[in-house]
């Protein structure tokens, strides 16, 4: 269903010196790779006496090179642009794919090469590695002449786009049911059909939707009670390697509210399911960066530890073999993985020519999704693809926990899919009495969702168009679930809990100007 190819992308950084050996700065967008154990950017040095730096935060990679192989290097290039990215943390590391746990690149490969292990991830089959000097030709052509390296390639960074938020919002009473303050705000919650269903049922405590981002403030009041724990423990940090996923930028906060924000509790905001158990998984930094291999280790954690849904709103342009061989095996153990289109600015992105990832991963788990805005409009910067992305959710204006107990609003398919995410936590518990990771539940839990979008003739071309989606322009939609059986007890009030087909006001105070 979805593309798997992806032209690399590569940038070049030239020092200027007073020497014969004068330098140059580009940007090279690079042809695909000419061999199939190397990824583009690393391909490139067997060509170009360069010299491999590390990648940036878009997933170019940054490179020394002589002025002198400025014609080496634009005959290997789609375009090449003066630029000057910034290195990212961990930048210069690269992951090495060999064949199985009895066939590992030689000692003798690493010193060749000039590399040095940082970790031997054997459930992913590969090594991370950082240069002892410099990665060169001689690095590659060492790794080329290894029968049991499959495939060398960066570490690439993923990221969530940088959204700005408007002002912080405030938590003031209004007479809106449930008695979440904030639930004026939330129309996407009546968008989806939640409104229809929380009457007779809105708790899934036993599914587990595991949230890999920048972390999830554990201590938030309206996430604490909701949190998933094991031996004290909220999930895991992959970013500063330790135990304690606590969010330092936000974004992962906000994804995990609107999945499952404690309902009816007098504060803030609800979740689509007003009970489950969050996982936190940290592998985005503080400026929203992280690398492939943390994310691939995000991915096994959480299976290992018992997640039936892994929300996931990071994106890139580029990736590894690593990172699909570890939603392979989330498929095979029957978790679902919803994934976020992406964004750019004002216009999106044709995800069937241009993908990114893991949206675009060619698995039968992913649920890719869009954004939409409270008029069943796709938001201007959603990525689409009518064969790549598969449902459209509320992503625009979405208000939301963020760090320190307080409450924001954002924008983006970042925001669209822990709205998919806390549906498949309904559908889940609703259809089996005891949620397990499994491939037919997971499968039915997804099909269920396509199958019942609401089609949206405005949306239609846009996603939807490719199996196993089932309707053109559609937008998640989960008031079938009315019409099946409760396992929740009925509300002491039922008039506390009432269907709501019209928004309240907006009582939001935000300066439009500041959201992008």
């Amino acid at each position: 269903m979805h593309l798997a190819t992806r032209i690399g992308i590569a940038a070049v950084s030239i020092l200027f010196t007073a020497s014969s050996v004068s330098a140059e700065k580009f940007a090279v967008k690079t042809r695909p790779s000419r061999h199939k154990k190397l990824a583009p950017e690393l391909d490139v040095l067997r060509h170009c006496n360069s010299r491999y730096k590390g990648v940036c935060r878009n997933g170019k990679a940054v490179f020394d090179v002589p002025s002198g192989q400025k014609i080496a290097m634009q005959s290997m290039s789609i375009s090449m642009v003066e630029d000057d990215p910034a290195i990212q943390r961990k930048a210069e590391r690269l992951i090495i794919r060999y064949t199985d746990l009895s066939q590992k690149p030689t000692e003798a490969t690493m010193q060749a090469a000039g590399l040095r292990t940082v970790e031997d991830y054997e459930r992913g089959a590969f090594l991370v590695v950082e240069p002892v000097e410099e990665v060169t030709s001689k690095t590659v052509e060492a790794l080329i002449d290894d029968d049991n390296v499959v495939h060398a390639a960066p570490d690439y960074v993923l990221n969530v786009k940088p959204i700005e938020q408007g002002q912080l919002v405030s938590a003031t009473a209004t007479s809106t049911v449930p008695n979440d303050p904030l639930f004026a705000n939330l129309w996407g919650m009546t968008n989806l059909g939640a409104t229809l269903v929380w009457p007779t049922f809105r708790e899934t405590p036993k599914v587990v939707v595991a949230v890999i981002d920048t972390g999830v403030d554990y201590n938030h009041p309206d996430l604490k009670a909701n949190m998933w724990s094991k031996n004290g423990k909220f999930g895991f940090d992959f970013y500063d390697d330790d135990d304690d996923p606590m969010d330092e930028q936000n974004h992962g906060t906000h994804c995990a509210g609107t999945i499952a924000g404690v309902g009816n509790n007098g504060v803030g905001v609800v979740g689509v399911t007003w009970k489950a158990q969050i996982m936190a998984l940290r592998f985005l930094g503080p400026d929203g960066n992280g690398n492939i291999s943390d994310a691939v280790k995000a991915i096994d954690w959480a299976v290992a530890n018992g997640a039936h849904i892994i929300s996931n709103s990071w994106a890139g342009p580029e990736t590894a073999p690593a990172l699909s061989e570890a939603i392979t095996r989330a498929e095979q153990r029957g978790v679902l993985f919803v994934a976020a289109a992406g964004n750019s600015p004002s216009v999106g992105n044709n995800n069937d020519k241009s993908p990114y990832y893991p949206a675009a991963c060619k698995n039968a788990n992913i649920i890719t999704v869009g954004a939409i805005d409270k008029n069943d409009k796709r938001g201007s910067f959603s990525h689409y693809g009518p064969l790549s992305v598969d449902i459209g959710a509320p992503g625009v204006a979405i208000v939301s926990t963020v760090r320190n107990s307080q409450y924001a609003q954002y924008d983006g398919t970042s925001m669209a899919t822990p709205h998919v995410a806390g549906a498949a936590a309904m559908v889940w518990a609703s259809t089996f009495s005891s949620p397990a990771q499994d491939r037919t539940q997971m499968a039915k839990v997804r099909d269920l969702i396509y199958e019942n979008a609401r089609p949206v003739p405005a949306l239609k071309g846009w996603w939807g168009e490719s199996a196993p989606a089932r309707v053109s322009g559609g937008v998640l939609d989960i008031s079938f679930l009315a019409r099946g059986n409760s396992n929740n007890p009925s509300p002491s009030n039922p008039s506390d809990i009432i269907p709501v087909r019209r928004l309240v006001e907006n009582r939001m105070k935000v300066d439009p100007s500041k959201l992008r």
